[in-house]
């Protein structure tokens, strides 16, 4: 279904345009109408409609200004574009051409004719998307193709079965095999706990999934998996941005959101490129088997902290815990009243309590816009002068109320992040979709978004997108004859045995059984 835009500044045309036609019969899901072009534009921002209907003189701006603005902005591709007008001018109908209008119609316009013009903009709109997916779903069939011979490559790699003087690296390999880089192997035993062998089947995919979307989509090493069909990471470590850990550290974060579960990594030693790599392979694995002869608590050793020490570890308490909830405004605010508290109980002086305050400002401030990609401005200068000279009790005060502003102008962004990516997913489930991917989209880092969507939505984004899937391959399975492997490609999967396991999953059976099922039922209804 799709979405049609009605442009013009008499309202009487507007709505006749809009109520006269039965304009779900003809394909038409959604209808807008804007009084004038910057209305318009503002429609075609937020909306998307992929057909516009437009008047050419209006006040302020024309229709030929938005038609230029138009293809300026979104193309021929997104945005069809009919041009209704009262003025049958050779020299309106020229630009109408330049401008790459699709059809050219007079008031008052035939409702058949517009009818079909509108239809013919769905047909070619169709046969785009059609088109389109196939193009994708080609894509998609080449890079798994692609991936599977260089998952295997590595598998034989760091299993010493082949020799790489002689052998031939895969294409995305070669330019990097001298590059640093450094193993580590995601401890089974951590994520695969007791359950059904298919949904443990689909935990482990699951985690690969988001393993290469964050780590091989970005070009910071590549994911497989080993015989025993343990993940296993090949890290570059000459990344000047990041280094192992912090690539670690974020895809636990990420796990831990979308599957629930803390994993443990096992790191091996760096190598020089990817000829010694089967090194730090078996340095992890020694190191894993090591880890399996008793999961060791980390004890600490016992010793008295004098004052200094102690209140300096329960301020480090309470400034990780005010950024490690950065997303719930309540919780921060919560966690800085007791600071306000300990800070008075401790009898701080002045000083001190200006510098902790300025350093848990710059630490949230910094956290915000690292993660929200929101640009720098001077507001930290402005605290830092504001503090300078203030006494305990008004630093506290200006310090409150600028992080209560920081935090709670982020929840309302963050709902308005979390509702644009829900749109964006439906309307896109069959193309590739990760949380890295949504992420980038969004301009916030992936870990941030992960957490972000968990928190509104109660589910982690993965779950979400595999639940919308789902659903939409069942309707298909339940409406259509398509067999199950091309429901698969339609609906996002290009991995037939993954979108087996997710349904069965979910349903309790795989795709072929449930249409089976309805098939059986069906039959017993007649």
């Amino acid at each position: 279904m799709y979405k049609l835009l009605i442009v013009d500044d008499e309202k009487m045309i507007r709505m006749g345009i809009k109520n006269g036609i039965d304009w779900a019969e003809q394909g038409i899901k959604q209808i807008y109408t804007a009084a004038s072009a910057m209305e318009a534009l503002e429609i075609i921002e937020k909306e998307h409609p992929q057909i516009v209907l437009t008047d050419i003189s209006m006040a302020e701006m024309s229709g030929l200004a938005l038609m230029e603005e138009i293809r300026s902005r979104y193309g021929e591709k997104e945005v069809r574009i009919l041009v209704l007008t009262g003025y049958d001018k050779f020299e309106y109908a020229r630009q109408c051409l330049q401008m790459r209008v699709q059809n050219f119609l007079l008031k008052p316009v035939d409702e058949e004719e517009l009818k079909k013009s509108v239809k013919d903009q769905i047909e070619i709109l169709e046969e785009m998307r059609i088109r389109q997916e196939q193009e994708q779903a080609g894509l998609r069939t080449e890079g798994s193709k692609r991936q599977a011979a260089m998952e295997h490559f590595m598998r034989e790699l760091v299993h010493q079965r082949l020799d790489t003087q002689e052998s031939a690296y895969p294409e995305e390999l070669a330019a990097d095999r001298k590059k640093p880089m450094q193993i580590a192997i995601l401890i089974p035993e951590v994520y695969m706990g007791s359950g059904k062998e298919a949904d443990q089947d689909f935990r482990q995919l699951t985690i690969k999934n988001i393993c290469m979307d964050l780590i091989d989509a970005r070009r910071a090493g590549i994911t497989f998996s080993d015989d025993d069909g343990k993940i296993v990471l090949a890290v570059y470590t000459s990344d000047s941005e990041r280094n192992v850990t912090e690539w670690l550290e974020e895809l636990s974060e990420i796990l831990e959101n979308e599957c629930d579960i803390k994993p443990r990594v096992v790191l091996g030693s760096e190598s020089e490129g990817l000829e010694g790599l089967f090194v730090s392979y078996n340095d992890a694995s020694y190191l894993l088997k090591q880890e399996r002869k008793g999961f060791r608590e980390i004890v600490r050793p016992s010793r008295e902290q004098n004052k200094e020490q102690l209140i300096q570890d329960i301020y480090q308490e309470f400034r990780q815990s005010m950024i490690a909830n950065i997303g719930n405004g309540n919780r921060v605010m919560y966690v800085f009243e007791k600071f306000s508290q300990a800070t008075k109980s401790y009898n701080l002086s002045r000083v001190q309590v200006q510098k902790w305050c300025f350093d848990i400002a710059s630490g949230i401030y910094f956290t915000c816009i690292t993660e929200t990609g929101e640009l720098v401005d001077n507001r930290m200068e402005s605290l830092m002068k504001a503090l300078v000279g203030a006494g305990r009790e008004e630093t506290l005060e200006m310090t409150e109320m600028f992080v209560r502003k920081l935090v709670f102008q982020e929840e309302q962004e963050q709902h308005e992040i979390i509702t644009s990516a829900r749109r964006y997913i439906d309307e896109h489930l069959e193309s590739e979709l990760s949380v890295a991917k949504l992420a980038e989209q969004f301009y916030v880092s992936p870990n941030y978004f992960s957490r972000l969507f968990k928190k509104v939505m109660n589910e982690g984004c993965n779950e979400y997108i595999v639940r919308k899937r789902i659903e939409k391959s069942r309707i298909l399975l339940e409406t259509t004859t398509i067999k199950a492997g091309k429901i698969a490609m339609m609906v996002g999967y290009n991995d037939t045995n993954y979108f087996s396991l997710a349904f069965k999953k979910h349903m309790g059976m795989s795709p072929t059984k449930y249409r089976e099922m309805l098939q059986k039922k069906q039959g017993q209804g007649m």
